[in-house]
């Protein structure tokens, strides 16, 4: 049996459709272990496409049916629609996602979600981060009051609104974004939150942190370096979430130290929408978790 004040947290980055991975390797867990991933963990943070596997981990959805969604049902969020001039609207349809998110999450306030849940989001009015929490902390601040009657559905598509490929979601007044714009791994987030709200000690935190792979061949050296010409126009957006995802792992590793399992495989660039790699994916998961089961397994709940 593992330490009962060992408090264990499961962070899951955004990646858009390369959140497959992070799927696949929770169901190998669960298949491996034979428990649920709801089981494992003290608290599970989400951001973006983290978001939705954390909202299926809580309201104890198989991480097989979540691997399904997306090879189901990315293709149709990330359908191109040339009729959307991105210079003018987002790229993708946010009713399309809300739709699919629909077919597959239940409708839960987060007041009634038991499991101690994070989505992270950003409000773009006021230029200030956001997080929605399930009903484990008392009112702590103003923006809290957001909390309790709000949809789980709905704190996962305001966290999947990554700028130009989705629309904000407008929530009571409150316009918001993808929490990847500051929290694309959300480590460092959920670290705090264990040592603020959960009041344990530093030495008590392990996290297991799920990338969604990051990439070796962003960018290479040219003469131009104008906004479409160098920087690749909405590319820079995910340059820009994959940088903070290496820093707050970065960071989280020198605090955590052995405490902190990191996985994120290397990979070329795919960007968020791309819909081709799913398999690709499935297998850097499959291969990953085999290559680190041993340690997976050393950092979930043992009593369960």
């Amino acid at each position: 049996m593992s330490d009962n004040n060992t408090f264990h947290i499961l962070a899951l980055d955004g990646g858009g459709t390369r959140g497959i991975y992070s799927a696949q390797l929770l169901a190998k867990a669960e298949q491996a272990f034979d428990v649920s991933i709801n089981d494992c963990f003290d608290l599970i943070v989400g951001t973006s496409t983290g978001a939705i596997i954390a909202g299926a981990v809580v309201s104890d959805i198989p991480m097989v049916e979540i691997v399904e969604l997306f090879e189901i049902e990315a293709p149709d969020i990330f359908r191109k629609r040339w009729y959307r001039n991105p210079l003018f609207f987002s790229k993708y349809s946010n009713d399309k996602l809300a739709q699919i998110i629909a077919k597959h999450i239940p409708a839960t306030p987060l007041s009634e979600i038991s499991t101690p849940l994070m989505i992270t989001s950003s409000e773009i009015t006021t230029s200030e981060l956001h997080i929605f929490r399930s009903n484990y902390v008392e009112k702590q601040s103003e923006s809290d009051s957001l909390n309790g009657d709000i949809c789980l559905r709905d704190a996962i598509i305001a966290s999947c609104a990554a700028p130009t490929f989705f629309a904000p979601k407008d929530i009571q007044s409150h316009l918001l974004a993808d929490g990847g714009l500051w929290a694309n791994n959300p480590s460092i987030a959920a670290y705090t939150e264990a040592l603020t709200h959960f009041e344990k000690e530093a030495a008590q935190v392990k996290i297991v942190s799920l990338g969604t792979g990051h990439s070796v061949s962003m960018y290479r050296k040219r003469k131009g370096w104008g906004f479409l010409s160098g920087w690749g126009g909405i590319k820079i957006v995910s340059y820009v979430m994959t940088l903070q995802s290496q820093a707050s792992a970065n960071m989280a590793k020198l605090l955590l130290k052995e405490n902190y399992l990191r996985i994120d495989p290397p990979i070329d660039f795919w960007d968020i929408d791309t819909v081709v790699q799913s398999e690709n994916l499935k297998t850097l998961a499959e291969r990953d978790f085999t290559e680190h089961v041993s340690r997976i397994e050393a950092f979930i709940k043992r009593s369960v």
